[in-house]
């Protein structure tokens, strides 16, 4: 099996920083639409903090880029991917709770987030884990 290279870490973590910049801008401008497109309702308040909170997020995968230090690279997979596996299973814990094709955000959130950052971080880790 191929080890994982910084330039693979790096696509991931630039995939996670359009995601995470793309969730503070709908969280923090268009929070209705997290009301009108998913099971939990319009809760301004908590979707700033989640914003806010990808703020902090954006903030440390653009350092571990900057830096291309293998081992921050690496850690910020690990966080970016722990992250996306809980907050997908959460979209589909509540698809699955009351599925309904009017939650978009929850299906997206099983696609992009649970799938696709989830997975993809899980198997970068897998690849690049250290075989001594």
């Amino acid at each position: 099996m191929m080890k994982t290279t910084r330039k693979q870490y790096t696509v991931y973590l630039c995939f996670m920083l359009l995601a995470c910049g793309g969730a503070l801008v709908w969280q923090l401008f268009l929070p209705w639409m997290g009301g009108a497109f998913t099971s939990w309702g319009t809760s301004s308040g908590w979707q700033r903090e989640i914003a806010l909170w990808n703020v902090g997020l954006i903030a440390a995968i653009l350092a571990a880029v900057l830096k291309q230090s293998e081992g921050m690279l690496r850690l910020m997979t690990f966080q970016s991917a722990v992250l996306c596996l809980c907050l997908g299973g959460n979209h589909l814990f509540a698809l699955v709770q009351g599925f309904s094709w009017e939650y978009g955000i929850h299906l997206l959130g099983v696609l992009e987030v649970l799938l696709l950052g989830g997975i993809w971080g899980t198997v970068l880790l897998i690849r690049g884990r250290d075989k001594r």
